[in-house]
């Protein structure tokens, strides 16, 4: 029962309305709030000497009208008076920033803006022993904040909240609104732990977010724990930058991928690439500042830190927008602080720019083009010689000796998302139908969703079992092996994370079974690796700054203009184009080999390949006139 009831107070400097303008009707955006201030509960235990458990809740009922989105905590719950404070006036600091505590809240009216902006909803809290309880509706149009009698925490209202022991808060908000589209789970999953402000959080060895998708009587329909990891990239520059005239330094952490990033103009909040802006733990925004549009720039990421810029919001100097997109660049330390990050920044971009504009004449070189490609035709004649007995045009099922294969056998997964793949079995070669396959993968950056899988009869030809295989991408840049297990048979792909959602695209001159489909030049990949294939392009890459293939490289640096760099390339891709048939041929059963000796069998038949066909790759790569 309310024992009191008012019109929703806040201060002179902060309107109402602007719920609207904060939360834009996106319930991530909300989250984001809500999810930080549980995070803040958190530091603000730990920085007291507390041991916590640092996990947060957020459970979605998913409902044609009127979802409910639930987020809760074992933090440090709050009484009657501080509830009256907190949830009960608006735009008053009570995060601790002004405290100097390291937190990220910053005006006091984050939960209000989350909950108004989606519709309404209710704070509960258990702390000392005691329930207490408040309310966020909006009566006839006005916003109207109810605190409720404590009681006592008694088991039945724990178990109904989650909340079993000790203190923490809920969080509950009805999203009544019709102008608010609630996401599908899987995409809630993928945008929530991608968000720029979160990244802290959801990278935190120390939290636990566990994401739940809730049915009826409360049941557990499906959950994920939550997480991001930032791309795999090289350091490129790290360095204290001062501030032209402020008391003020960052440090600036710049990294490069080896992959290009999606931009904040492609993803926005969820864009890989970019800089975050960090004062004392707080993510305040994600830029490249004038590179934002930049494609060459969607290489980079990193963070620039600058403690200084938590000194002027406990000053309230307007150096955030006030409807939180960030860092308000006009403001006078803002101005400098860009300046001086860009001078930092534009020599790498240049130097990247000078990098594409190589790589785009390379591609255009008609002569290497036409040499390349043939050279290619001959590359997969060879393959298909050695391990296929597919016909072009022939578009039936077709498995490997050993009996099972995954289909593709190579893919891009985008960085949060899940990517699906056919595992195909010969039910005519001692396999049965029902049967328990085990998937496995060889990296944490590609993990299974389904450890098991069930092969059953394909429609169209019941000789062919099928089954569907999911994974997920936890890392830009990072690879993982895929293997499925059914007693001694076994079949594998390679799966790679991207930043952006792409697809692999063969070029339509050749043959869906090539296993080759380029020959690139790369002076940015490992030097320590003079020539790799990339499994999952299909391609054949020089490291043309490798100390061996450097020194025979022109003065543009071109490796195919002499008859020493000819001779060299086409060794380089004699030793990847054996080294990677034989490789296929013992892992897919075309080759004989005894078990337990397989890396002697791929090294075996590398050289039985070079013996065979190293001439006829130097006829199509070598001019000797």
């Amino acid at each position: 029962m309310a024992v009191s009831s008012r019109k929703l107070q806040y201060a002179d400097r902060v309107a109402i309305q602007q719920a609207d303008q904060a939360i834009r009707k996106d319930v991530f955006r909300a989250l984001v709030e809500i999810i930080t201030n549980s995070n803040d509960s958190y530091l603000r235990l730990e920085q007291s000497g507390w041991s916590v458990s640092g996990e947060i809740y957020i459970d979605v009922w998913r409902k044609h009208k009127n979802s409910v989105v639930r987020i809760w905590d074992n933090a440090e719950g709050m009484n009657d008076s501080r509830m009256d404070k907190v949830v009960g006036t608006y735009g008053e600091a009570t995060s601790g920033i002004k405290e100097d505590k390291n937190v990220r809240g910053m005006w006091g009216r984050g939960l209000k803006d989350s909950i108004f902006g989606l519709g309404y909803g209710y704070v509960r809290s258990f702390r000392g022993g005691n329930f207490y309880s408040c309310s966020l509706l909006v009566k006839n149009g006005v916003p109207t904040f109810s605190l409720d009698e404590p009681t006592r925490a008694l088991v039945p209202m724990r178990q109904e909240y989650g909340i079993l022991e000790g203190n923490g808060t809920v969080i509950e908000i009805i999203i009544s609104r019709d102008d608010v589209k609630v996401p599908q789970f899987d995409n809630f999953r993928n945008y929530l732990q991608r968000h720029f402000e979160l990244r802290p959080i959801m990278s935190n060895p120390r939290r636990k977010i566990i994401l739940r998708e809730m049915g009826a009587n409360n049941s557990v329909k499906q959950e994920h724990v939550l997480s991001y990891k930032a791309p795999k990239g090289e350091n490129v520059l790290n360095e204290r930058v001062k501030i032209s005239g402020f008391p003020a330094s960052v440090k600036l952490d710049l990294y490069r991928s080896a992959i290009q990033l999606s931009t904040r103009g492609e993803e926005g909040d969820y864009a890989d690439g970019g800089l975050l802006v960090i004062s004392k733990g707080m993510v305040l925004s994600l830029t490249m500042l004038k590179y934002e549009n930049d494609p060459v720039a969607a290489y980079f990421y990193g963070s620039m830190q600058c403690d200084y810029l938590h000194d002027l919001l406990k000053n309230d100097e307007p150096v955030l927008t006030a409807t939180r997109d960030g860092i308000n660049w006009s403001h006078p330390f803002a101005k400098a602080l860009k300046l001086a990050i860009e001078a930092k920044l534009e020599p790498l971009i240049e130097k990247e720019r000078k990098h594409a504009l190589r790589e785009e004449q390379t591609k255009l070189d008609k002569q290497l083009r036409q040499k390349i490609n043939r050279a290619l035709h001959e590359l997969n004649h060879i393959a298909s010689a050695e391990l296929s007995n597919r016909k072009d045009g022939d578009e039936r099922i077709f498995l490997p000796d050993n009996g099972m294969a995954f289909s593709p056998e190579r893919a891009y997964v985008q960085t949060g998302r899940m990517l699906s793949l056919a595992l195909r079995a010969d039910l005519k070669k001692n396999i049965q139908p029902n049967a328990v396959v085990s998937i496995t993968s060889n990296s944490d950056e590609v993990i299974v969703l389904t450890p098991q899988v069930t092969l059953k009869p394909n429609k169209a030809d019941p000789t062919i079992g099928e089954a569907t295989v999911r994974v997920e991408g936890r890392q830009v840049g990072g690879e993982g092996l895929i293997t499925a297990m059914l007693g001694k048979i076994h079949a594998q792909a390679m799966v790679q994370v991207h930043s952006k959602k792409e697809v692999l695209v063969e070029p339509p001159t050749r043959s869906k079974s090539a296993l080759f489909n380029d020959i690139r030049f790369d002076d940015r990949m490992d030097p320590r690796q003079r020539v790799y294939f990339d499994r999952v392009n299909s391609s054949i890459v020089i490291a043309t700054n490798a100390p061996s293939v450097k020194m025979y490289l022109d003065e543009n640096n071109r490796l195919d203009t002499s008859v020493q760099g000819q001779v060299l390339l086409a060794e380089l891709v004699a030793e990847a184009v054996c080294r990677e048939i034989a490789r296929e041929g013992v892992e897919k059963g075309k080759f004989l080999v005894l078990e337990g000796s397989e890396a002697d069998a791929i090294q075996n038949h590398f050289i039985r390949l070079q013996n065979r066909y190293s001439h006829l790759i130097h006829e199509h790569i070598v001019t000797m006139n």
